[in-house]
């Protein structure tokens, strides 16, 4: 995985620009939202511990 010049937090790895989050930033996206399911993963050829979040706007 490379950094892209100019841009913050954002790599690039197989083609594909990803940006990682940390608990904190996705609390604070989250605000506001119901969160209905949060699956953790691991994925490719990077060790990382990923995130699959389902969410809604309350009615």
């Amino acid at each position: 995985m490379r950094s892209r010049a100019g841009t913050s937090g954002i790599s690039e790895h197989g083609g594909f620009d990803v940006h990682f989050l940390d608990c904190g930033l996705v609390d604070v996206l989250a605000d506001g939202w119901h969160l209905r399911e949060l699956d953790t993963f691991e994925e490719g050829e990077m060790p990382r511990h990923l995130w699959r979040i389902t969410q809604s706007l309350p009615r």
